[in-house]
């Protein structure tokens, strides 16, 4: 751990591919997104939802339309409009939470806001009125701090109510309307660990990006990798140092117990400057094989706005995102880290653009804003680590998402804003299974099934409590309960407990 920090002061440059950013409309049902829903967590933001109803002009030739070409010049003139409401509220919001950042804008700001790729929807309800105008519902999509609604409308309540002014681009307010502002109600779970390691296997791609900074900061991350790799338990037959390293080199492994059994982890490992120029196919082959058949995928590198994966600068090869949605992936649950600046806004409307996924077999980790290197080093630690954790008998420690994310969502790097999509439908009780050992007698955690269950004291007695991340799971009579202030304990999963900590 030492040897990580070390790294992590010394790289501080962003790991970022800087291009133009649009704000596109589209789409005509508000719940059409596959990447939609209360499936988002972060430690250090949230995902929000602002509907309204507003009122377009309507096109001065519409009396002279009938059937399909009066419905496409309708939803033309709504969807402009759109781009004018979109901008309005984003205004609105702006000036609202300038005044609680102390004069900090950007990124670094305490109350941030970040509108994806595609934000903007309006449906089909529209509705034409006598004074030349036609009415429509719509939807903004974006994520912020997690108290923004405090902020931008204080009250109570999942749903919060404040008035906009629709300026036009003449600086003119065309009119004033209400909008509804609702935070996602994504709640905490684990991975789905007990699927990783069910074939006794848990295979890892790590694939570092190219580039174009002539520090080189892709070769200095895969170089620390290989030298952490050497350093601990892992073994490798050909690769005694990081110029060993070749793309055809195979993976690293180890063998762990888990659960009683067996699981030997592979670490598959790529970077730009393991080809020829001529060969760089063979790096987008390297991350494509792992999308089809890896456990876990995780991509370090450049990214923007319609970036994907940029394999190399010398010269230039990516995969674009617009690509994802017919790449080769795994039909099981899978799990991707796509690091790099902002892969929140384009990334995850591209993967699931992708027919075979579905977040009932994948979880994706994003970023919001700007990424320093030094962040991806932080990631690729905490998910070598903290997936893997086992005490000395082989009892596995699951984690759940907010514990894993709380180590790279650090206030040394304030403005970074790692969160994982997809967690609707994991599990919020032990992955690992023993879900039904609540307060049945105990001498020591192991006897409570499952890694991650431990024996509680109760007054009666030792009883064994059930891992989880909510109340809810918990089922009557009990609560989700932290048990352990010390913070050098964040790994212990909190515990199903019985709220008059009395066991029957």
């Amino acid at each position: 751990m030492r040897r990580l920090v070390m790294v992590i002061v010394a790289l501080s440059a962003t790991g970022c591919h800087q291009l133009p950013e649009t704000s596109q409309v589209g789409g005509h049902d508000l719940t059409d997104l596959k990447a939609r829903g209360d499936n988002y967590v972060s430690t250090n933001a949230r995902e929000y939802a602002i509907t309204g109803r507003a009122h377009a002009e309507l096109p001065g030739n519409i009396d002279d339309l009938v059937g399909e070409a009066r419905g496409q010049a309708l939803q033309k003139a709504v969807d402009r409009h759109l781009m004018t409401v979109s901008r309005s509220v984003r205004k609105h919001i702006d000036s609202v939470l300038s005044q609680f950042n102390n004069g900090v804008t950007g990124e670094k700001a305490s109350y941030f806001t970040y509108f994806r790729r595609g934000e903007s929807q309006s449906s089909q309800n529209l509705d034409i009125l006598s004074d030349g105008r036609v009415g429509y519902d719509f939807r903004l999509d974006f994520v912020g701090s997690v108290y923004l609604m405090s902020k931008l409308a204080p009250g109570r309540g999942q749903t919060r109510r404040f008035d906009v002014d629709i300026v036009d681009y003449n600086g003119q307010v065309s009119e004033t309307i209400g909008v509804n502002v609702q935070g996602s109600e994504a709640k905490d779970a684990f991975p789905r660990y007990a699927e990783l390691f069910e074939d006794g296997v848990l295979d890892i791609g790590i694939h570092f990006g190219g580039d174009y900074n002539e520090e080189r900061f892709d070769l200095e991350t895969a170089k620390w990798l290989v030298g952490v790799l050497l350093d601990g338990d892992w073994t490798h037959p050909t690769v005694k140092e990081f110029d060993d390293l070749k793309i055809d080199s195979g993976p690293f492994k180890r063998t762990i117990e888990i659960e009683g059994g067996d699981v030997t982890v592979e670490l598959h490992i790529s970077h730009s400057d393991m080809v020829e120029p001529a060969d760089e196919a063979l790096l987008s082959d390297a991350i494509k094989l792992s999308l089809a058949t890896r456990d876990i995928v995780l991509y370090s590198g450049h990214a923007g706005e319609n970036s994907g994966f940029i394999m190399d600068y010398q010269p230039r090869h990516e995969i674009r995102a617009s690509e994802f949605a017919t790449l080769p992936m795994a039909n099981k649950y899978q799990i991707y880290l796509m690091d790099g600046c902002r892969t929140y806004r384009t990334y995850i409307r591209d993967i699931m653009a992708n027919p075979t996924k579905t977040f009932d077999n994948v979880d994706i980790v994003t970023t919001i804003n700007t990424t320093p290197f030094s962040a991806g080093f932080q990631l690729i630690w905490e998910f070598i680590y903290w997936m893997t954790l086992t005490n000395d008998e082989g009892r596995h420690l699951p984690l759940s998402w907010k514990a894993i994310l709380r180590g790279v969502n650090r206030p040394v790097f304030k403005s970074v804003h790692y969160g994982v999509h997809g967690i609707a439908n994991n599990p919020q009780l032990n992955p690992n299974g023993s879900t039904d050992v609540a307060c049945t007698p105990c001498a020591q955690d192991s006897d409570c099934g499952a890694g991650g269950n431990l024996c509680l004291g109760y007054g009666g007695g030792g009883m064994c409590g059930v891992a989880c991340t909510h109340d809810t799971a918990c089922g009557d009579g009990y609560r989700c309960a932290r048990l352990i202030d010390d913070p050098e304990l964040f790994y212990l999963p909190k515990q199903c407990v019985r709220r008059n900590y009395a066991c029957q």
